[in-house]
């Protein structure tokens, strides 16, 4: 074999590689969100959407209060995902930044910046 393929090889397998880790830990992130947020009715949390290359708009009529299949339908998406765009996670109700900044008592800390804080520290340089 020469060198060439060689290292042909190790970009395909560091391609592969690099697209599972930011997955699996893109998927961790809106997971942890999902569920973190405040459950009254569920509508709000079923109007989170994932998304790759454009933010999503507009809200839903649905509702998910334990977040199963609002999870299931973002990881269908950060697993469509092709290393091409980012991949947004957004949820458009009106009232979502007063849940993220204390307004709600099952999640004063909000959600978005715990779980970005816990990531980070987890998974952030060394």
């Amino acid at each position: 074999m020469s060198f060439s393929v060689d290292l042909s090889r190790f970009k395909v397998k560091s391609q592969k590689q690099a697209k599972a880790v930011i997955q699996k830990i893109t998927m961790e992130a809106f997971k942890r969100v999902i569920l973190r947020s405040p459950v009254d009715t569920g509508r709000f949390r079923a109007n989170w959407g994932a998304a790759i290359g454009a933010a999503t708009v507009g809200t839903k009529e649905s509702f998910d209060k334990t977040g199963s299949a609002t999870v299931a339908a973002a990881t269908l998406t950060v697993f469509d995902w092709n290393c091409a765009g980012s991949i947004y996670l957004v949820n458009s109700m009106a009232y979502g930044p007063k849940l993220e900044y204390g307004h709600s008592k099952q999640a004063p800390a909000g959600m978005v910046r715990v779980t970005l804080s816990e990531i980070s520290s987890h998974y952030g340089a060394r």
